[in-house]
């Protein structure tokens, strides 16, 4: 029962996945779109017109690259925190072993201990 269910969501996920993706794309599509049509359907002479063009590919080219060195700069900080973090839990495993080690070590001293203890009780 749980599997079927289970199913179930996962498939009402993926479609409203598809749906919210075609959303976006179709925003997108349509911002685009309206904006072009608005500065070539604008009463503006042609050079006025390929000039506000041109000052929009160029700011556009500039938020693209801003927000490529954004996400450049995020990843390298996340990749530099996800570094860190496994060192630290290298660090602890190889402590834990090294305590582990010298935890086996004493009680294999003690057992040697008792052993002679209990060998010389023996003999006597």
């Amino acid at each position: 029962m749980r599997l079927v269910r289970n199913l179930q969501r996962k498939r009402k996920l993926e479609q409203q996945k598809k749906l919210a993706k075609g959303v976006a794309i179709g925003t997108l599509v349509g911002s685009v779109l309206g904006s072009a049509a608005g500065i070539l359907l604008a009463p503006d002479s042609g050079k006025n017109t390929r000039k506000k063009i041109q000052d929009g590919a160029v700011e556009l080219k500039h938020n693209v690259e801003k927000n490529v060195e954004g996400a450049k700069s995020n990843l390298e900080n996340t990749l530099k925190n996800r570094k860190e973090g496994i060192r630290e839990v290298v660090g602890k495993i190889r402590s834990l072993r090294k305590t582990a080690c010298e935890d086996a070590a004493a009680c294999a001293d003690t057992i040697e201990e008792e052993i002679a203890i209990e060998s010389e009780e023996k003999s006597e």
